[in-house]
Order: structure tokens, then sequence, then C-alpha cells
């Protein structure tokens, strides 16, 4: 969903040095003993012993910059007070921000790059730059993000490769840069790895036999540690959850409510393993609503197009189409999935909230004059605040507060 069609051309190799690296401002211990463990056993994912479900949120950009990774790691408390005891970051970053951190070779790059956003709509797709970085900097704060979840008890989902088209031959390499990757968080037994994302079976390089190559790679790594991966349709995502390396299932599947819980009940009559949710709704999971520009909002998180005001962190209760004619999911899918996931007897389904217009809200302005800090008149980028006020994701109080509020009735 997230950068689906703008990198099916790019081969971005993610993640990790060999070595703690030391980050300007930010210098983060090399990793010890971690207070937080992550296990499977049968169906249940088990946080420190205890059959746990997982409520998260999708952050795929978080590690690309400071500013953002600070944001993150400053809400931690609060959504973990709200039952969020999980995440998932992107090492490659999102659709919000991506960066190229790995050489061909699988090696991590010290030559700093730009962290590129897509903006714009459809065929108007402008990829502009956000910032820039360097690999180890990439590591350095997945570091202080995964060390943050664990001082918390939480529980970091770490997505290594996006789907992109290359040559046969780049599978060696993919498999190195996981192998980087994994070496690099090996220590922590909060984490649980994504090795792709929305696989692609008929793909060569994201086969069966090569998917088994890439959690091959992190598990000889790291040692322990949980590995998945899964993807949009469920009869392929079936196939995954039966290869022999796959301790959790994470897949993407159902554009609504209806549609995703229908998806987790075929894969539980399939699996017994542990399923994730890894990106509710997909590309539906916009998180922001395209109004009149009449339309009361509060100044700093909205702007306004010829024909539409587009309102981040706002939703109608039902399902709806933004501006540009997407699909939307609305309050009522949100809940209702999240209620299906809370109110599961086995503990063996699992939620990672996606709000793309949000977390990932750089890609969701139509021009780079759009781009700028949120809260800034007529300009948006990715957001990990809660949100102003009452945050109940009206035009008035837009925000996530009632998305956590529904996690917490199930997790008191």
């Amino acid at each position: 969903m997230t950068l689906r069609a703008a990198l099916t051309s790019v081969l971005v190799l993610l993640i990790a040095a060999c070595g703690p690296a030391q980050e300007a401002g930010h210098p983060t211990p090399a990793p010890g003993r971690s207070q937080t463990t992550v296990s499977v056993e049968g169906s249940q994912i088990l946080v420190n012993g205890t059959p746990s479900t997982l409520f998260g949120f999708r952050v795929a950009s978080a590690a690309m910059r400071d500013d953002w990774t600070d944001e993150l790691i400053s809400q931690l408390d609060t959504w973990r007070d709200h039952g969020v005891n999980s995440f998932i970051v992107w090492l490659q970053g999102s659709s919000g921000g991506y960066t190229q951190v790995f050489t061909p070779d699988g090696d991590i790059d010290h030559d700093s790059s730009e962290i590129t956003s897509i903006v714009g709509f459809g065929d108007d797709d402008q990829h502009t730059s956000n910032g820039s970085t360097t690999g180890p900097e990439v590591i350095e704060r997945t570091r202080r993000i995964v060390q943050a979840a664990d001082a918390r008890g939480m529980v970091a989902i770490v997505g290594l490769f996006y789907r992109s088209a290359a040559d046969d031959d780049s599978r060696d390499t993919l498999a190195a840069a996981a192998r980087t990757a994994a070496t690099a968080l090996k220590d922590y037994s909060n984490v649980i790895f994504n090795v792709f994302n929305e696989p692609d079976l008929s793909n060569s390089l994201t086969s069966k036999h090569n998917l088994e190559k890439y959690l091959a790679a992190v598990k000889e790594a790291a040692p322990g540690r949980l590995v998945g991966t899964g993807t949009v349709e469920v009869d392929d995502s079936e196939e995954i959850a039966d290869l022999d390396d796959v301790d959790v299932l994470m897949h993407d599947a159902g554009s609504d409510g209806g549609k995703a819980i229908d998806a987790f009940e075929e894969l539980k009559d399939h699996t017994s393993k542990p399923i994730i949710n890894i990106e509710s709704f997909g590309g539906s999971g916009q998180g922001f609503l395209d109004d009149s520009s009449s339309v009361a909002a509060r100044e700093g998180y909205y702007i306004d197009f010829p024909e539409w005001r587009r309102i981040f962190g706002a939703w109608r209760d039902e399902d709806y189409v933004s501006g540009s004619a997407g699909a939307i999911a609305g309050k009522d899918s949100y809940r209702r999935l999240i209620d299906y996931v809370g109110q599961d007897p086995r503990k063996q389904v699992h939620l990672m909230v996606h709000v793309a217009g949000w977390f990932q809200g750089a890609s969701r302005v139509g021009t780079p004059d759009h781009l700028g800090d949120p809260g800034t008149p007529e300009q948006w980028n990715n957001d990990f605040d809660t949100g102003p006020d009452a945050a109940d994701g009206t035009p008035e109080h837009p925000g996530i507060r009632w998305i956590l509020e529904r996690i917490e009735a199930h997790t008191r």
C-alpha cells in the first residue's frame, strides 16, 4: 500500500551496522540485556512470559529524522497508558520519508542521502526532499526507539525491506543485508523482525524460496528472535504461514472493517501461528478528511486545494472517498477491527493501526510547497503526537486519542 507504486523500480536495501554507531546529540549505549522479552507459544505471543494481544501503530518513517524519532519516543508513555504495547517501524522508511541506507553489496552506506517523501496525487506524484541522513544515523535512531520501547515493556516490530523490482541476483544482497540488520539488533529481546513488506510470491525476488533465505539469514544472525512476513492476498499469506521459519504471520489484507475481519477469520482457519494485521486497511487507512473548503477546521491541520480542504487527523464515521477518489476507512471500520482483535479469546490475532495521513502525512500533501512542520498553516508532515485537545478525530479536534481510547477499553 505505502510505496506500492512508487518503489516498484527501486531496490531499497536496508539496515544496520554491525557495531553501534554514535549520532551527535543522541548517544546510545551499546546494547545489553533487554528487560522485555517477546516469544511465541502455540498460537499466542507472550510478552515477558504472559500471553498478550499486541496493539500498536505503524510508524514506518520514524527513524528517518531526529525530530520524528524524538516525537515518537515522547509519545510512548501516553500510548502505553492507553494499552498500546507495540509498534512497527521500517528501516527504509515509507512514502512519508525513505532513504537508501545500504550499498548494493548489503553494507551500510556512510554517505549522506536524501530523505524522500512522495507528494502529490496519482500521476502527479513527486519525489521531494524531506531532509537527509546517513545509514549509521538511521541505525542509531532505530536503536533508540527499540530501547525506549524496551524500557516501557513494549514490543518493537522492525521491518526490513519493501517490495522492489530487481534481478534474481539481488536476493543474495537482500539476504546479506537482512543478516546485517539482524546482527545490529540481535541483543534486543523485545524485537520481532518482518523481512519483507507485502511480498509477491510470483516475483522471483520474493518467491517462497527467497523469502526463506531472508528469514533464515535473520535467524542465523539473531538466534532466538521472532521473524515473520505476509502479504495482501489471503491465499499467498496462507502459503507464507506454512514456511518453517515464519514464527508470526504478518499480513495486510482488508480495505475496510468487514474485509479485514474476514481475512483474519480465513487465516485463523489455516494456521495456528500468531497473526498480526501489520497495516490496517492498507491504502484505505488514510486518516484524513477531504471536505468543502468552508468546513470549520483547526488552523495548521489542513491544506486547501482548489476543490476541497484536506483535514489531517479527521474521519467520518462511515467509509468514504477522498477528494482524489481514493477509498478511506471510516471510524466505524477502525472500531470494528479494534473490537474484533480485543475480543479474541485465544489471543491469536494482533493489530498495527495504520493512520497514513497522520504518521506518514508528508505523502498526503499536494506539492513540495505544502511540506512543512505540522501545525503550520497550509503545510503538513509526519506527526506522531496524539493531537490537540480532545483529539477525537473531528475537524475541530484532529488526532488519534479516540483510537487510543478504543484500544484502552480492551486492555484495562
